[in-house]
């Protein structure tokens, strides 16, 4: 027998997979208990790629806002330099 204790196990809630509470598995949530998110990378990552292909424009827009938004706060703060 091995003394060295098992890792412990978390179930995802949207595939039901038992996986080891670990990062590789699971991305990493401050707000709960363990640290970890409740959903495996694999769900997430499928669910985040379909959010995208069924609002890619919603996306898209949202980010060119932020790239414009933080031009200007860099360019009005003179943190930014424009090549």
């Amino acid at each position: 027998m091995s003394d060295v204790p098992s890792r412990p196990k978390g179930a995802c809630r949207t595939c039901g997979a038992v996986l080891p509470l670990t990062t590789a598995h699971f991305h990493r949530d401050a707000n709960n208990a363990t640290g970890l998110k409740k959903q495996c990378r694999e769900c997430a990552c499928d669910e985040a790629k379909e959010r995208y292909k069924t609002n890619s424009a919603d996306v898209l827009a949202r980010l060119r806002d932020r790239r414009i938004e933080r031009t200007a706060l860099w360019e009005s703060t003179g943190l930014y330099e424009a090549a």
